[in-house]
């Protein structure tokens, strides 16, 4: 299987993603909301935050993966190591940071409110500090994309 099979499998892959979440954001969560408050009119006043910190989460997603996109982008045209890059990488490591900010925005709204099955907090933390994890672990990889950049410089120089 060629690289430039894997990339642009992947570039679908995420394009799909993309509209998947578009639709889940314009249709899918606005509905479910609406259902939810009509049958617990108790917590119907929790409908629109709930939702504002759901779409944020996603939108925190569709973030990521167009920084990949465009990552991907820079792969397929062996551009990868250049200085252009950086700022991709770094919007990868706010999208998981945004995400794990709506997660813990959620925790404190519900804690402050309804708290919801046990289940469902337990996820949110595990959403907290997978983002967190992602975004330290990414912090590394753009560290090794820094020192690739300049040994690549380097040896353009040399050769």
């Amino acid at each position: 299987m060629s690289n430039r099979f894997v990339v642009v499998a992947l570039q679908a892959m995420l394009v799909a993603a993309l509209v998947v979440i578009a639709a889940v954001q314009l249709v899918g969560l606005p509905w479910l909301s609406g259902v939810v408050a009509r049958d617990l009119p108790d917590e119907a006043h929790m409908r629109w935050p709930i939702l504002t910190l759901a779409i944020l989460g996603l939108i925190c997603v569709q973030v990521g993966i167009i920084c990949t996109l465009r990552l991907l982008g820079f792969v397929r045209s062996g551009e990868v190591f250049s200085t252009r890059a950086f700022g991709w990488v770094d919007g990868i490591i706010g999208a998981f940071l945004g995400s794990s900010l709506v997660c813990m925005a959620t925790i404190a709204y519900q804690s402050a409110t309804v708290a919801g099955p046990p289940l469902w907090g337990l996820m949110l933390i595990g959403g907290a500090l997978t983002g967190l994890g992602l975004a330290l672990l990414m912090t590394v990889m753009r560290t090794l994309l820094v020192r690739a950049t300049t040994l690549k410089s380097e040896m353009d120089v040399v050769i």
